[in-house]
């Protein structure tokens, strides 16, 4: 009986290590031509995390108490709400813009005892009037509020989102037929000139947008010429990198400074940076 050839095998296993060696490396090169890295996809790992926002807001603070801000795209007040326990703790003024007409509702009763509020039942467009904004209807089903609150005026982006929930986060309550509970609603519209104007606004320390997607769009609606929000806030995390890229050179021209958390970023006009320069990746 003749032994196993040990040294074959190992040859064998060198070449295929080797093989494999120039595979990734041609890849890499590739990839790196076209001007993308290559890195190996990790579990994530949740921490818990500083609130940088309320940190810079309570620096603020210490040289303006009275604080007015708007927020585009408040929701219900209280899910994932970046200010909503500063404004309950602090009795804010400002102007909360919710288009979505139930969503609105709890966010009015959410709200209930501050008299000092204001709210628009609108969606901020590029014209007065009415535009079409596509949400999840009510399907008589719990839904976690990431779902029931989601609307665009994109529909594909609505619907990508729901496809994320349903097929790879197995939302057990979302239909496999998800596109089924996208309903398109016309809503009243205004720009945001109409909206400052409407409330007098020519002061703003603190401004908030969230509307899945369009944030970006806002902000170049926005009419800095005449007004300068001192902080901004806004989700990052759904634009596309050209629109990072492009947004974060927008208000780098305007003399603000960025920070990222998660999928927001925080916008600042009057503080250092520590760091110099930010890239994005």
């Amino acid at each position: 009986m003749s032994s196993p050839n040990h040294g074959e095998g190992w040859s064998e296993m060198l070449e295929q290590i080797v093989d494999k060696l120039i595979i990734e490396r041609v890849m890499n090169k590739l990839v790196r031509s076209r001007g993308y890295t290559v890195s190996k996809i990790r579990e994530p790992i949740e921490y818990p995390y500083i609130d940088v926002l309320e940190l810079i807001l309570q620096d603020y603070m210490k040289q303006n108490q009275d604080i007015f801000f708007v927020q585009i795209g408040a929701h219900d007040g209280m899910s994932a709400d970046p200010i909503s326990d500063l404004i309950r703790k602090h009795h804010w003024r400002g102007v909360l813009v919710e288009p979505q007409p139930r969503t609105f509702k709890k966010l009015v009763e959410n709200c209930c005892g501050e008299d000092q509020l204001i709210f628009e039942n609108c969606l901020i467009g590029d014209r007065d009037g009415t535009t079409t904004l596509y949400a999840v209807r009510d399907i008589g089903a719990e839904l976690p509020f990431w779902v029931s609150q989601s609307a665009s005026l994109d529909r594909e982006m609505l619907a990508g989102a729901l496809y994320y929930w349903k097929k790879v986060r197995k939302e057990p309550n979302i239909p496999d037929d998800y596109e089924s509970i996208i309903e398109e609603l016309t809503l009243p519209s205004l720009t945001v000139k109409t909206l400052l104007a409407k409330h007098h606004i020519e002061r703003l320390d603190l401004l908030v947008i969230d509307t899945m997607g369009y944030d970006f769009e806002v902000l170049k609606m926005f009419p800095f010429d005449i007004i300068k929000p001192a902080i901004i806030n806004f989700e990052h995390g759904l634009l596309s990198l050209e629109d990072q890229e492009a947004c974060f050179n927008y208000l780098a021209g305007l003399g603000y400074r960025f920070t990222r958390i998660h999928g927001d970023t925080v916008a600042c006009l009057h503080l250092r940076s520590r760091m110099g320069t930010y890239r994005v990746v």
